[in-house]
């Protein structure tokens, strides 16, 4: 009988022992662990526009684009200024302005970089990092001679500049922010 207590005793001793020693020399908590928490986004579609791409004086032929944006939703919401006209000024500044793409040449186009001028051109807007990533839904060509073209199968003759990208399934997809 007392061969067992002691042996109860020992296994109590044992136990305490080894909390005590996971509790002191475990070590604080990670400091990063707060930087690791992913920030809250907000999916902002896009408007599908068609931009006048001009040479010589004249319309030659106009750009189709799509593009939409994520958001850190908690900046979007103290800025109180939907974001979707801000995508449209980029893409304007960037394909009409810069003229971004050279066409002759549109599998040159590097898509990355031009995910990041889009970004970088809006949160520059806003005076702080707002958008947290681009999504090119789509980049098209449509010349003005494929237009005005008599043949139906030629009307429908696009240049694809870019792939284009599906949207992530968001529960705010449309959001003004």
């Amino acid at each position: 009988m007392i061969k067992i207590l002691l042996v109860g005793l020992w296994v109590c001793a044992l136990t305490l022992g080894g909390v005590y020693a996971a509790v002191s020399l475990g070590g604080k908590p990670d400091e990063n662990a707060e930087a690791k928490v992913e920030t809250p986004t907000e999916y902002v579609s896009g408007e599908t526009l068609s931009l006048p791409v001009v040479s010589d004086g004249e319309v030659s032929g106009y750009f189709l684009a799509r593009l939409s944006v994520i958001v850190d939703s908690d900046k979007a919401k103290k800025i109180h200024v939907p974001v979707a006209p801000y995508i449209t000024d980029q893409l304007f500044g960037l394909l009409v302005g810069d003229k971004l793409i050279d066409l002759p040449n549109t599998g040159r186009l590097d898509v990355a970089g031009f995910k990041t001028r889009v970004k970088d051109g809006i949160n520059a807007q806003f005076g702080e990092e707002i958008v947290t990533g681009v999504i090119v839904e789509q980049l098209d060509y449509l010349s003005k001679a494929d237009l005005r073209s008599e043949d139906p199968s030629r009307r429908s003759h696009t240049v694809k500049i870019v792939e284009g990208e599906k949207p992530p399934e968001a529960k705010s997809e449309g959001a003004s922010h």
